[in-house]
């Protein structure tokens, strides 16, 4: 597990507090709450209720009778004890802003908006938005949204969205911010493919007055956070989010998938969450310079983070690899020395140890084709790896093992993850399986090994690497 430096003392804190009242809120009100299914506050109640949160639940409905799901209804945020911390708007835009109104005027802290209708939709959408900004900003409550499907802390049980299934995801330490709901949810799907725990998911859409800046300070200062992902459309105080994310990225390791840069998807970006996209190289340039790590897809994304969450980072480039099959190692070797990952030839002594117990026929050399023989007499991998990572520069292993599916050999992921930590180097499974047969990676994962299903993920993921040591990482 990583564990980042905590630096900032009383200004850390400062944020912290900011933020409390919409990642771990002591009450919770959903307005527009209903016992129709087919209408949205049905499910932003169920949401809300969906992960045993144990605060205060407020379902709030004009035209509801004495209970709602259960629940004990009110029939206005007036009747509400005062200071509830977090609303939850299932309303049309319409009500919007009346009812942001009268939350502020009771004390709330935070609210988090479904509805569209706001910038995104024209000039007096604008116009309705910053009024709603200037409401907000009276009251010093803080908005997710509009236009988003909300906020997600697992460590807290809190789901203030309107997708109750976002309650299965498993608890664990990275975090991801989404321009998009829909991107934000592709990357919650690939990072529970990879079989990666979530602490906070938040969809931010419009940025009201809560911006990418603020949940990247907020973040880096999260001790349930260890690695930030944001999907980002467009930025529209991008000085203020570089100067923020720079110091966050000296904290943790800050991911960047990024779109919006051709003629149709700039347009798709204004009218979603009225992002105005700009040039793909200033983009790319300010991210690199700001140490940030870029990726191409949601996919890629969640492999890295996988990454990150599980301690994978080596203190070099240099990798052995060994394998049965040749073809899925190539294609790794190419990937990683394009991106300046090397295979540093063996010492004379470890080669010369190799000898002893490889196939006749294979070549003592980094990578390592074991062939065959290896794949039923699987103590050829550890033994391999024990002698390879005693080298000094030789930063990690990887091993490629087609899956035997549940009939053929099972690869030795507990004495693999064992010799790892011996070392003191990262240890990472090429497990050649579709994803249907996907309970042997998980399994070793759960070992503490690194597992990717393909070798275009393993190589793009120890590329990637790469480029945060060659940026400075931080002590991790």
């Amino acid at each position: 597990m990583i564990r980042a430096e905590r630096e900032g003392g009383a200004m850390g804190s400062e944020i912290l507090e900011k933020f409390r009242p919409l990642f771990q809120p002591r009450s919770i009100a959903v307005i527009g709450a209903t016992d129709n299914p087919f209408k949205l506050g049905y499910h932003a109640l169920a949401a809300v209720t969906s992960t045993g949160y144990q605060g205060e639940v407020y379902p709030v409905n004009p035209n509801a009778g004495e209970t709602i799901q259960g629940r004990r209804a009110y029939r206005s945020i007036a009747e509400l004890p005062h200071g509830v911390d977090l609303f939850v708007y299932a309303v049309p835009e319409t009500q919007v802003l009346p009812t942001v109104r009268e939350a502020v005027e009771r004390g709330g802290r935070a609210g988090v908006i479904f509805a569209g209708g706001f910038r995104e939709s024209g000039e007096e959408g604008r116009r309705l938005q910053e009024e709603l900004v200037r409401i907000a900003d009276s009251g010093g409550m803080k908005l997710i949204g509009p236009n988003c499907i909300g906020v997600l802390n697992t460590r807290a049980g809190v789901n203030a969205t309107f997708a109750s299934p976002l309650a299965w995801f498993p608890s664990g330490n990275v975090s991801v911010v989404s321009q998009s709901g829909g991107m934000g949810n592709c990357i919650l799907n690939e990072l529970m493919d990879e079989r990666v725990g979530i602490a906070k998911f938040v969809s931010i859409g419009n940025r009201a007055n809560v911006e990418f800046a603020d949940m990247v300070e907020y973040l880096a200062e999260d001790p349930d956070t260890e690695v930030i992902c944001l999907f980002i459309e467009g930025l529209d105080r991008g000085d203020d989010f570089l100067d923020r994310a720079r110091e966050a990225a000296r904290k943790k390791p800050v991911i960047v998938y990024n779109r919006g840069f051709t003629e149709s998807s700039s347009r798709t970006a204004l009218s979603h969450t009225g992002s105005v996209a700009s040039s793909e190289a200033v983009y790319r340039g300010a991210f690199a310079q700001a140490g940030l790590l870029q990726v191409e897809s949601a996919s890629q994304m969640a492999c890295l983070a996988k990454a990150f969450s599980m301690g994978g980072v080596p203190r070099g480039n240099g990798v052995f690899m060994a394998t049965h099959t040749a073809g899925p190692a190539i294609a790794i070797s190419d990937i990683c020395e394009r991106g300046g990952v090397r295979f540093p030839p063996l010492r004379p002594d470890i080669a010369e140890a190799l000898r002893e117990f490889i196939p006749r026929h294979a070549v003592a050399a980094n990578p390592l084709d074991l062939f065959a023989f290896a794949w039923t007499d699987n103590a050829l991998y550890l033994r391999a790896a024990d002698l390879a990572l005693a080298q000094e520069d030789i930063h990690c292993a990887v091993a490629v093992f087609v899956t035997g599916a549940g009939s053929g050999p099972v690869f030795p992921a507990r004495e693999y993850a064992e010799i790892g930590r011996r070392h003191g180097k990262p240890v990472f499974l090429c497990l050649v399986a579709p994803a249907i047969l996907s309970q042997e990676l998980e399994e070793a994962q759960k070992e503490g090994v690194i597992a990717y299903n393909t070798p275009e993920k393993m190589g793009e993921v120890l590329v990637h690497l790469n480029r945060y040591l060659l940026r400075g990482a931080p002590a991790l």
